[in-house]
Order: C-alpha cells, then structure tokens, then sequence
C-alpha cells in the first residue's frame, strides 16, 4: 500500500460524502428522496458499501441514571462495495421510506439522516442531515382531538418503553398533555400518549391519571395496574369528531 492509500485508510485526504435531500420536511410512511456526492480523495480508495440511517436520541434508565442513546429506526443500504478513484465526484440517487416509527418533531425530540462510507479498518467518513418530521392526517387528527378536548401539550421525548409496549423498537415517543380546560380540568395531573402508525392506522396508547414523577414511571407503572392504561386504534380518514368521542370515552373510564 502506498503511502497515499495509507493515509487515505485512516481518514487523511479520504474520500467525503455529502448527502442532499429533496426536501427536508417530512412525514412518515411517505417516500425520502435525495442524491449522495461521494468525492474521492488524494488517492483510490475501497469502500465497502454506502449507507442512510434515520436516528434519533432516547432516554433510558440505567441503574439510578438516565442516560441518552442514539437510536436507529432503520438502516438503508444504498450502494455495495465500490472504488473511490482519486480526486473523483459521484452523484447517487436515492429513495427509500421513511419508517412509521419516526418519531414526530415536537418538544425536545429530534430526527436526522446519517450517511457513512463503510471504510474497512478505518474511520467511517460521515454526514448528518437534520430532518423535521410532521403528523400524517390520521396523526395530526388525533393530536387536534386531544386539544379540542381541552388537553395542552407540556412536553414530548423519546423514552425507552417496557417490553410488553414495544414494537419494533426498544422506545417511542412519548407525549405529555396536561387538561387545563373543558371537563376533565382538574380530574387528574396530565395524560401520556405514545402513536404507533401505521398504513391503515394508528394504535394509541395513553397512560391516565399519572401520579409518579420522572423517567421510567410512564407506562412501566401501569403495568402493574391497568386501571390507568388503555389503548385504542383510530383507522385511516376517521373523523376529528369521531377520534374526539373515542378518546373522551376512554379517558371517562379511566379518569
């Protein structure tokens, strides 16, 4: 190996990516689009594959912490092993979906797109492209439901959930709305909600009449008594009225 490939293989003059999206707001379940730049560097350089990730940062409790991780919602391949000649400029397309479990870009929750040269022994030549994430219909439906019945939204991460909630992945997106009009003002202290989307539908989850404070006491208390646990599925194109009833029902029962 040349000294010129040397360096190259570990970082020094290697090639670069740069990823351009078509558009930067986005909603999930809907098509991304895009081209990646791939320019080389001062020499020929083996690369063995060139990859998209959507990530995003959740909360988990490590022992008497909270620690904050990257997650992964979903990996892309979008080309396989290649040569990177010296000095060159490359442009590939690239479409993929954009995964139902993004989560949405509200209160301190937030989703980029990472692309990375797979460089064998070396370091990895990266870029990161911040994406916003808005509600689909359905989506959007029910977070205007919850309002109209006079719920506020306070705050909205991305925690780890107990394995009885999960889907596909170890964590969601959870929303905390606190009732500071209409009937059910002063009824309990706030409720929690995590959407699960999906083509059809929207699963709903909502943790009712929260006592406990902090991390970790979201859905992992209710658990242990389903009196404040409840769940129900809001098809594609239901109505704000029809999705309002239904979650004013379900939070009468449970209130």
């Amino acid at each position: 190996m040349g000294f010129g490939r040397l360096l190259s293989s570990i970082g020094v003059g290697a090639a670069t990516v740069d990823t351009r999206l078509e558009r930067e707001e986005l909603v999930p379940g809907e098509d991304v689009r895009g081209v990646i730049e791939v320019r080389g560097g001062n020499s020929e350089q083996e690369v063995q594959g060139i990859r998209l990730e959507v990530q995003t940062y959740y909360k988990r409790e490590s022992g008497d912490s909270t620690v904050t991780e990257t997650g992964t919602i979903e990996r892309f391949p979008v080309s396989g092993q290649r040569t990177i000649e010296a000095n060159s400029q490359e442009e590939i397309p690239f479409a993929f979906r954009l995964p139902y479990e993004t989560p949405l870009t509200l209160g301190r929750s937030s989703v980029w797109i990472q692309t990375a040269l797979d460089v064998r022994m070396a370091f990895d030549p990266s870029d990161s492209d911040s994406v916003t994430v808005r509600p689909n219909p359905t989506m959007r439906a029910v977070l205007d439901s919850i309002k109209s019945l006079g719920f506020h939204m306070r705050e909205a991460d991305n925690e780890e959930l107990p394995y009885r909630l999960r889907r596909r992945l170890p964590f969601g997106q959870e929303i905390e709305f606190v009732a500071r009009s209409g009937e059910f003002r002063g009824m309990f202290d706030e409720i929690e909600l995590v959407m699960f989307p999906s083509e059809d539908s929207v699963d709903l989850v909502l943790q009712i009449d929260r006592r406990a404070r902090g991390l970790g006491s979201f859905l992992s208390e209710a658990m242990s008594t389903d009196e404040s646990y409840a769940s129900l599925t809001v098809p594609q194109n239901s109505t704000p009225d029809e999705i309002g009833e239904a979650l004013a029902n379900t939070i009468r029962q449970h209130a």
